[in-house]
């Protein structure tokens, strides 16, 4: 148990750690089924520090409130390069998805958590979390303020990747990921754009989306030196006439690729980046991590109101966002590391032979085309394509 040195706060059915959208969701949800819940961020702004490209389809805004405020603008298709530079754009008639304002976007989940009551506790770090049959005891600090001290029936764990809380619980750490830099840029570029080959991102991918009039986010996922290599995308994009310059300000932040085995134990759950529920594919997390969310405020509140926050009780959460997502971030996985070996030789040989197949239109314009789900599109493409082609596009 912790000592009872410093402010003490009265028990809170669920205490949340993290004001980001799935934090927020989760407290706003919880709230809203009159659930006594606390939020603390450890930023003393919202949104500020966010880092997210904020793209998200169109399953998330029509399924979650995301407010008309945080929407830029709506996306169709986007612009592809290649390794060798050439392009080709893949769009359909209709938004696929949306860009959002991140700030915005959590600033408008964490105003709709608090107008339905919960408590947000801002510039509030937690440090360490003691469980014990009563409650779960979290010690917070606040810089030059004393350390207070929360208590709750249940603990959620949503403080991005990278935090050192699920580490602390005992949850293993994810070993797989991947770092993002990105930066706002003045840019006249009016579509989304898509780099790929080992020139700017090897293995993954850099990108070039436009937000409001005149401003982009330009950025790219590397496993290793990236800063230098999104640094080199910068000044290409300059040299190349589409960003005003090259010198500014890189936001950096790590991305999970795959989930940690265990999200949840002793009247605690871990939820969203934290616990790894992010596409392989893509690094999105927004989608994946509410989907998730919805589940726990679910198993919570049933928890609460029985008064049993044990693991055998919460497990029910792990069993449910599994069932829903083990098998998308497990084909994604697989697709992760497979697109990773390609060298720029053998992406430009796959990526020929879909456009002379019209493969990638035919996988566009199927009618269970989804933004979020890839597992469809993976296998269909694997069949399309066949065996013995496969093979001999991932020739050396």
């Amino acid at each position: 148990m912790l000592p009872s040195t410093g402010r003490e706060r009265g028990l809170y059915d669920v205490i949340v750690i993290g004001a980001g959208p799935v934090g927020s969701y989760v407290a706003g949800e919880l709230a809203r089924r009159s659930r006594n819940v606390a939020v603390l961020e450890q930023h003393e702004a919202i949104g500020k520090k966010a880092a997210c490209t904020g793209i998200v389809g169109r399953e998330c805004v029509e399924r979650f409130p995301v407010a008309k405020r945080a929407v830029v603008r709506e996306v169709r298709g986007a612009r592809f390069f290649s390794p060798s530079g050439t392009s080709f754009t893949l769009q359909k008639g209709a938004a696929q998805a949306y860009i959002l304002d991140r700030q915005a976007f959590d600033e408008a989940m964490a105003s709709d958590a608090q107008t339905e009551g919960a408590e947000y506790f801002l510039n509030t770090s937690a440090k360490r979390i003691a469980v014990s049959g009563h409650a779960a005891r979290i010690e917070a600090a606040s810089p030059g303020q004393q350390v207070a001290f929360f208590e709750s029936k249940a603990v959620v764990v949503a403080s991005g990747f990278g935090s050192d809380l699920p580490g602390s619980l005992g949850f293993r750490r994810i070993g797989d990921f991947v770092m993002g830099a990105q930066a706002e840029v003045e840019s006249t570029v009016e579509e989304v754009q898509v780099y790929l080959g080992r020139r700017f991102a090897p293995g993954f991918f850099a990108w070039v989306v436009p937000t409001y009039q005149g401003r982009a986010l330009a950025g790219l996922l590397a496993r290793r030196d990236t800063k230098a290599c999104a640094e080199a995308f910068l000044h290409y994009l300059e040299a190349e006439g589409r960003i005003a310059s090259a010198n500014t300000p890189l936001r950096f932040g790590g991305i999970p690729l795959r989930p940690l085995r265990r999200t949840c134990s002793n009247r605690v759950i871990v939820v969203g980046d934290a616990a790894g529920q992010v596409k392989p594919t893509t690094g999105g997390g927004i989608y994946y991590g509410l989907l998730c969310a919805d589940i726990a405020v679910d198993v919570l509140d049933r928890a609460v109101a029985a008064n049993d926050c044990s693991a055998q009780r919460l497990s029910e959460y792990e069993k449910r966002w599994k069932k829903l997502l083990a098998r998308e971030l497990r084909i994604g996985r697989w697709a992760r590391r497979a697109f990773e070996r390609l060298s720029d030789r053998q992406m430009e040989r796959l990526l020929r032979t879909l456009q002379e197949s019209k493969a990638t239109e035919s996988l566009l314009n199927a009618p269970d085309f989804s933004f979020d789900w890839h597992s469809h599109l993976i296998l269909r493409a694997l069949w399309r394509l066949g065996p013995r082609m496969v093979a001999s596009l991932l020739r050396p």
